[in-house]
């Protein structure tokens, strides 16, 4: 029979995890994870508050070396099977949304197997719309998060890339 249980999980944007943005990530996972009873799967650097009754578990990563966006989203599958939730809901900065989404949903797809459960990807909504060039911090260590142009440039190519192409390189 299935359940409703479900996970968050939340991705940084940019580096360190004092970022406006990270806040904002962790703002809105935290808001998601607190409506629905759930634990959070997510980078060091985005800074879910501590005694908010909120379980945390982390991605495993070095210090200053994020891992990419499609290893963390093969991790929160994993971790969502390990603890038999149906639902993933997905926190991340907008400019970052589109690439998060299709990375978990992917991953959904490489890991089920036949007699499995289906795990069910959602996005978490910006508790306030926040404006776009507000996810991106000129003090970030990632250049690519630091503004609208930089972010654009790389993502243009990465949108473009054929998703075989694109398993090879984020892996």
């Amino acid at each position: 029979m299935k359940t409703n249980k479900a996970g968050v999980v939340a991705f940084a944007f940019g580096v360190p995890r004092t970022l406006r943005s990270n806040k904002q990530v962790a703002e809105i996972a935290s808001k998601k994870a607190w409506e629905l009873g759930a634990p959070v799967y997510t980078q060091l650097d985005v800074p879910i508050p501590i005694g908010a009754g909120i379980q945390v578990e982390y991605v495993g990563e070095q210090a200053g070396k994020p891992p990419p966006t499609l290893r963390i989203a093969r991790g929160a599958v994993q971790w969502a099977k390990k603890n038999d939730f149906h639902e993933l809901w997905v926190a991340a900065a907008r400019p970052h949304l589109w690439r998060v989404e299709r990375d978990v949903k992917r991953a959904v797809v490489e890991a089920w197997r036949p007699g499995s459960d289906w795990i069910d990807v959602f996005v978490c909504p910006e508790p306030e719309p926040y404006l776009y060039d507000s996810w991106f911090c000129k003090d970030s260590e990632q250049e690519r998060t630091r503004t609208p142009k930089a972010w654009n440039k790389r993502e243009r190519v990465v949108q473009l890339m054929p998703f075989f192409v694109y398993k090879r390189v984020a892996s």
